[in-house]
């Protein structure tokens, strides 16, 4: 089986009103950065431990999506079959 490797994710701390306080984005040189906001530190603060126990419901989510995505796609293979 093959090894899972493991991604390098890019952090950036910013000073922005307008912006929410953690911004997941594609961008940046490894694909995927998230930016907090520090003008939002109380609520950093507060959500400090929950912000991490998401990421089991985050996966379910993302299994969700790609579960539907791909059996839409084998869906529209068989009926151009």
């Amino acid at each position: 089986m093959k090894e899972m490797t493991e991604k390098t994710i890019e952090y950036k701390i910013v000073r922005d009103n307008d912006m929410p306080p953690m911004v997941i984005t594609k961008k940046g040189s490894t694909g995927i950065t998230i930016i907090m906001n520090e003008t939002e530190r109380i609520w950093l603060a507060l959500h400090r431990n929950t912000i991490p126990a998401i990421a089991k419901q985050i996966q379910e989510k993302l299994t969700q999506i790609c579960d539907g995505y791909l059996s839409e796609q084998i869906y529209y293979s068989e009926v151009d079959e």
